[in-house]
């Protein structure tokens, strides 16, 4: 998959704009690039890559419109990506847009609300509150980020599990896999009115398409090696990277080029819909708290 380590661990993850957390003011919203991978806590806290520490991501897509501050929107999609570099494995769990979590300093929310309420660094404290999982990277897109990265690509083949065809997202496809470019590729993964679940199959579905870009990743690089340092000239050019270095970013890549798809399980963390007041909710279930503490150990969800 053509694109630089971010995306390479990732996937193709949604997501755009940041800043280094706790470290250095957000940049104003017209400043802002499409996408970017950021340190969420000082480097020396990280854990080495090649290590025995697992690595983890917060990939978060913000739901903001052009014209508005991708750091001060909903961030609608919300996946810990962890990586074991040891057993060259992985896990994805996703979280609902709408699961009523407690946002410190806020009280009991929507958690993709945290954003809007204080930006990636309250997004982050969130889920480490709520998970207990320390999280290394913050990777942050838009809805035009994941559709210019994909294109820059080449488009990401998936393997559509159903039938969707969405007016409302876009989503128009039969099941079997199915090569997209960008634009579909996001309507593929904002699509929640026709899938099993609602919000939580589009969950799922936004995990599919990261296993997809991996995969497609894995394949280019078995062909050339040599051209990863093509697709990070080339993700550079739309990503911002804060707080990390090249050598950072190569060590993500290898480390991406090591996980099989097949050793990637992707889950929705336990939960069920249910309403609060007026409003619909999902609730998240107790039993995700074993879950957590699988990812704390390992990375991985058993």
């Amino acid at each position: 998959m053509r694109r630089r380590i971010a995306l390479a661990l990732a996937g193709l993850c949604l997501w755009v704009a940041g800043a280094a957390l706790g470290s250095a003011p957000a940049p104003r919203a017209q400043a802002a690039p499409l996408m970017a991978l950021v340190a969420a806590h000082k480097s020396q806290y990280f854990p080495g890559l090649s290590g025995k520490k697992p690595v983890f991501l917060l990939v978060l897509g913000s739901d903001a419109r052009p014209g508005q501050n991708i750091l001060r929107e909903r961030s609608d999609s919300i996946h810990i990506l962890g990586v074991n570099p040891k057993k060259h494995a992985a896990s994805i769990l996703g979280f609902p847009r709408d699961s009523l979590v407690p946002i410190p300093g806020h009280g009991t929310a929507k958690i993709n609300s945290a954003m809007s309420a204080g930006g990636p660094p309250l997004t982050v404290k969130t889920i480490e509150s709520l998970t207990g999982i320390h999280i290394n990277y913050l990777l942050i897109t838009s809805f035009r980020g994941i559709t210019n990265m994909v294109n820059t690509i080449g488009g990401v083949t998936v393997d559509v599990p159903y039938p969707m065809h969405d007016s409302f997202s876009g989503a128009n496809f039969n099941p079997g896999r199915t090569h997209m470019n960008g634009s579909q590729a996001l309507a593929f993964a904002r699509d929640r009115h026709d899938v099993p679940g609602g919000d939580l199959g589009r969950s799922a579905d936004q995990g599919r398409l990261l296993l997809s870009a991996l995969g497609e990743f894995r394949r280019d690089f078995g062909k050339n090696p040599g051209v990863v340092l093509q697709w990070m000239g080339a993700g550079l050019r739309n990503v911002q990277t804060t707080g990390l270095s090249i050598q950072d970013l190569l060590t993500l890549a290898f480390t991406a080029r090591q996980v099989s798809p097949g050793k990637v399980k992707n889950a929705v963390v336990p939960s069920h819909v249910g309403t609060s007041g007026t409003a619909s909710v999902v609730f998240i279930d107790p039993s995700a708290k074993s879950i957590y503490a699988n990812m704390r150990k390992d990375g991985l969800i058993n």
